[in-house]
């Protein structure tokens, strides 16, 4: 088996979707190899359509505007699986194309014999949604319909309060023998008006909860990342929290000239790739390619 860096570096092509401006899920390839996208949001929206007896389109509604909040994830059809990711795996922002400032460090967390680094996680989220662009200007979005696995929780919430998804990602110490933990969390405080005022208590349990699994599973965490999305629910409204992480395979034309990703930062990458941004307007035909 190949190394993350020698995919990245001689084989990128392993990593690569079926289309040249679309990514896709990763049970299109043959190839072991697949990226896995970090997102974390909320979506609220006022009630419009109360059926008898069901609150089900209006929780669809804000779970629609939580799945294209930050990197759009919208058009899907999602597979929750499992919250791992293993040898074969790499991390958009992580392994590939990370940010050139780095991941901001929040401290250090402690559970029994386990220790580790804690970071925020805002860096996996925008490098994710610098990956795929807003849905009102795509980059390299997925392919509409495409069927995609990914670690994925989502809770709605339709009464006044605080709603929010949270994650923790733990990146162990032999990447060639274990698998990165996803830990997905979501939560709702009824009456509550902050949506900063659980954060800290939320991150901890997060990370806590990530050396636990570690513990359990023998597996040892040089990395903890951490990170949470909340928003306020009002009267007469519905919200969604959601974390969504995919497991897919890039955009052909998201490999920059030269057909590498080895060692470009994601601002580098985001200057390399500039010219194949898909930039079509909504409902424009599809640009075509030799």
């Amino acid at each position: 088996m190949m190394s993350r860096h020698d995919v990245l570096r001689r084989d990128p092509a392993a990593l690569l979707s079926r289309h040249a401006e679309h990514c896709e899920g990763y049970f299109a390839s043959a190839s072991p190899s697949h990226l896995l996208g970090i997102s974390l949001t909320t979506g609220v929206c006022r009630n419009m359509f109360p059926s008898p007896g069901s609150t089900k389109l209006d929780e669809t509604n804000a779970f629609d505007l939580a799945e294209v909040a930050r990197a759009n994830l919208g058009q899907l059809n999602a597979i929750t699986v499992s919250s791992f990711c293993g040898p074969h795996g790499l991390i958009w922002g992580y392994d590939a194309c990370p940010p050139a400032a780095g991941h901001r460090r929040l401290g250090d967390v402690a559970r029994g014999a386990q220790r580790a680094e804690a970071f925020d996680l805002d860096g996996l989220l925008g490098a994710f949604a610098a990956l795929t662009g807003p849905v009102g200007d795509p980059r390299f979005p997925f392919m509409p319909g495409s069927h995609v696995p990914a670690a994925m929780k989502s809770r709605t919430a339709s009464e006044p309060g605080v709603l929010y998804a949270g994650l923790g990602i733990g990146i162990p110490e032999d990447r060639a023998r274990s698998a990165c933990l996803l830990m997905e969390d979501v939560g709702f405080v009824p009456g509550a008006d902050d949506p900063d005022a659980h954060r800290a208590a939320a991150l901890e349990c997060l990370a806590q909860a990530v050396l636990e699994v570690g513990t359990n599973q023998r597996v040892r965490y040089r990395e903890v990342f951490v990170g949470t999305a909340a928003t306020v629910v009002g009267p007469g409204e519905t919200g969604c929290a959601l974390a969504m992480a995919p497991y897919f395979l890039l955009a052909r034309d998201a490999v920059p000239a030269g057909g590498s990703l080895h060692d470009l930062t994601l601002e580098a990458w985001e200057e390399a790739s500039r010219p194949a941004l898909l930039r079509a307007p909504m409902n424009a035909p599809p640009r075509r390619h030799p």
